[in-house]
């Protein structure tokens, strides 16, 4: 079978290009979801043959057939449809996502100042991200970052007027009004070659009593919440670094000098680039949190909303919302 010319792949993406609308894949997404013409229709408030002009005319334009239809049953989606489906949860995603910022874009005064403090690696690894979308997306707004060496050096600028948003470790106390949380799943980590990696999983708690071991300074709460990890599944921790900040930690894994519990945000560029590994052990991953906090008494201005958008994580909802299930939690 002779291959298509790229004259006609460049006449067929042109075609989809020119012909493929958002209102297209709302239409198909809907109907997938709903499973009938009938039950999409009452859901677009459109009328039953609108909606199946609306697929035909998608199913024209990509020359596949999107759904079986059998008559008086559901009607099911086909592997091309279901290779729409994605694209278009992609698609209608970011349509979601670009209109909530462009709406916070809008309501951004010009040459202001916004202020963030905080207590951890937050910076490197999660605040230094935000900065350099803000500054693309409104670079009017210059983003000052404070760090603080304590939670409660965190709340006190805060309370002090001296800053706009603060992200601290939980807990915070309560007269400071939050946003809401980042979550954080904390795993073991090791290179590729270390020999932790051969082990069978029951076998890899024994197996740390072996080897060194890096972790948070002592009275961090992270430390406690690896050590109550310790207890619980009788592992016996060989410390031979003990920092209050993750690269230390990270710089110990990486090299081979020791293994870490640490946060995933932390080590995503090592576990792409081959770098670490991580280890499946009993009651991992833990969860720690950090709190989203305003100062008391004060309006949210708008460039902290955008700000918060711009996190390259997902923000729980509230800290009345129930935490996801894990073993040990802070």
């Amino acid at each position: 079978m002779t291959p298509p010319s790229s004259d006609w792949r460049h006449t067929s993406r042109q075609r989809l290009i020119a012909g493929l609308t958002f209102d297209q894949l709302y239409t198909f997404q809907t109907l997938a979801r709903a499973g009938s013409f009938r039950a999409a229709a009452a859901e677009l408030m459109l009328t039953q043959p609108a909606v199946s002009q609306r697929i035909r005319h998608l199913e024209h334009l990509l020359g596949c057939t999107l759904f079986e239809r059998r008559q008086g049953a559901r009607s099911e989606v086909t592997a091309a449809g279901r290779e729409l489906m994605s694209f278009a949860e992609d698609m209608l995603g970011r349509a979601d996502q670009f209109h909530h910022r462009l709406e916070q874009m809008k309501d951004l005064p010009e040459n202001s100042t916004l202020t963030v403090v905080s207590d951890s690696d937050h910076i490197k690894h999660l605040l230094v991200e935000a900065v350099m979308a803000m500054k693309e997306a409104a670079p009017s707004i210059r983003v000052i970052i404070k760090h603080e060496p304590s939670r409660q050096a965190c709340t006190r600028t805060l309370s002090e007027g001296q800053a706009d948003l603060g992200i601290c470790r939980y807990p915070a106390p309560s007269e400071f009004p939050s946003l809401g949380m980042i979550e954080e799943r904390m795993y073991l980590y090791a290179r590729p070659d270390d020999p932790i990696h051969l082990l069978a999983e029951g076998d890899r708690i024994g197996h740390l009593g072996q080897a060194d071991f890096a972790t948070f300074a002592e009275g961090m709460r992270s430390r406690q919440l690896v050590e109550r990890w310790a207890e619980k599944v009788g592992a016996s921790l060989r410390i031979v670094l003990e920092s209050r900040g993750l690269e230390a930690m990270r710089t110990y894994v990486t090299r081979g000098l020791a293994l870490a519990i640490l946060p995933e945000f932390c080590v995503g560029e090592d576990l792409r680039g081959g770098q670490l590994r991580a280890v499946e052990a009993p009651g991992l991953p833990l969860l720690r949190r950090a709190v989203i906090l305003t100062p008391p008494d004060r309006e949210v201005a708008p460039a902290t909303h955008a700000f918060l958008g711009m996190l390259p994580v997902k923000l729980g909802a509230s800290l009345t919302a129930a935490p996801p299930s894990v073993p040990v939690t802070a």
